[in-house]
């Protein structure tokens, strides 16, 4: 076991009565019962201090690993840090005092629940578990915004439509077999995790790797760290497994990606034994730091759906599309006509999310952007990919240091007018 658990569980005699409002006021007592006289004289004993009860309504036995082989080293594995404890356990006192508590889960198919279902995926499991812990009432409320196929670079323009606009107050983001290890997926990881801190929400980053390795959560751990936030590697806890022969990786998932209903539940141990140690922690100030690590961070991204923003001109496009929680967006009619869909906004940043498929019927798409009156880049975008399966996909049309004025012009590219195209939304901030 390592030191900080033992100290942590220290810190939790000391601090759990101070920490928590609802805590008894009792901090328990030492007496020294009587010497016993006998033939053979007895030394007199001193009762040990009693620790202080938990506050009431908390139930730390919800929180215990139900699977043999999350072990304490394995615990220990998959927590990289508690970071600042103090911001959590702000939530987890006001969900004891039976105030509203929102627990929302950011991610793509993991968090979404591919290969176990919306009932028995670690959001939900580690929810149900928080929920018992902590009070058990309906006010503690659930969030999942996992959705299939998305990186950081989506996460970051759902994150006011999925996230902020359900007021939560913990939130846990898991984008790290995903994202890319590159500049703009670090940006856009790292604009999710300051524009959370800024709404006062109590982040939670989590990683997750593949059967080969694979997982960005090099480039997240040192945006944690920059930010003092609490960081579970569910990747660093099952290496340990897998390299201690506790489990095959046939025991935790069912393909090379996603958690089946064992690798779920594991998962939900290494959430709830982090949940038990930011309780437990000494709280301390926090501190924010004011400036970026990347300069290329987007803050305050809002995404515009056709309920959203209405076009300067449809063109050749009609309202609706097909993609699961994007059903909002506008399709190409493939009747060859070709006529640009139009928007025009102020802002800094702009992307537009389109639909993937491996249906080759779906064309290249043209993107052509004016900022301020002057042209300033015309992309050509392939909705069509092999591997596409009909996936939202977000890519950056425009960076500016300040607000401009845009101008979007989208149609099919030269000889694909008629092809299929659908566009999902449109983003800036």
């Amino acid at each position: 076991m390592k030191l900080r658990r033992t100290l942590a569980i220290v810190s939790a005699l000391i601090v759990s009565a101070s920490v928590f409002s609802a805590c008894s006021d009792s901090t328990g007592s030492s007496s020294s019962p009587s010497a016993e006289t006998s033939t053979s004289a007895q030394a007199e004993t001193t009762a040990p201090q009693e620790a202080p009860p938990a506050p009431e309504g908390y139930n730390v036995s919800a929180l215990a690993a139900t699977d043999k082989a999350v072990d304490e080293e394995a615990l220990s594995e998959s927590l990289t840090s508690v970071g600042n404890p103090t911001a959590m356990q702000a939530k987890m006192k006001k969900a004891l005092a039976g105030e509203k508590t929102t627990v929302a889960y950011l991610g793509g198919s993991i968090t979404e629940g591919f290969s176990a279902g919306p009932e028995k995926c670690y959001a939900k499991e580690s929810f149900n578990r928080f929920k018992a812990a902590f009070g058990g009432g309906d006010n503690i409320q659930y969030v999942n915004a996992g959705i299939s196929g998305t990186p950081s670079k989506l996460g970051n323009l759902r994150l006011q439509r999925d996230i902020l606009s359900k007021d939560p107050d913990i939130c846990f983001i898991e984008f790290a077999v995903n994202d890319a290890r590159d500049t703009d997926h670090r940006a856009a990881y790292e604009s999710i995790v300051r524009d959370l801190i800024e709404k006062d929400v109590a982040v939670v980053l989590l990683f997750s790797r593949t059967d080969s390795g694979y997982s960005a959560q090099d480039q997240m751990k040192e945006i944690g760290a920059y930010y003092n936030v609490p960081m579970i590697s569910y990747a660093d806890g099952l290496t340990y497994m897998l390299d201690n022969k506790k489990i095959a990786w046939s025991d935790f998932s069912s393909d090379n990606t996603h958690p089946n209903l064992r690798g779920h539940a594991i998962v939900a141990d290494m959430i709830c034994n982090y949940f038990k140690e930011a309780f437990a922690a000494a709280p301390e100030a926090y501190t924010y730091p004011t400036a970026p690590l990347s300069i290329m961070v987007q803050q305050g991204m809002q995404m515009f759906e056709n309920k959203d923003i209405e076009p300067e001109d449809s063109g050749s496009w009609f309202t609706g599309s097909d993609v699961s929680f994007f059903k909002q967006g506008w399709t190409y009619d493939a009747k060859g006509d070709n006529k640009p869909l139009i928007f025009k906004f102020r802002g800094k940043f702009a992307h537009i999310v389109y639909k993937e498929s491996n249906d080759k019927s779906y064309g290249k798409i043209k993107v052509k952007v004016t900022v301020d009156g002057e042209e300033y880049d015309t992309q050509t975008i392939s909705s069509y990919k092999e591997s596409g399966w009909g996936n939202p996909v977000a890519v950056q049309i425009g960076m500016q240091a300040s607000e401009k004025d845009y101008v979007v012009e989208i149609s099919m590219d030269e000889g694909c007018e008629t092809d299929h195209a659908q566009i999902l939304a449109i983003a800036h901030n």
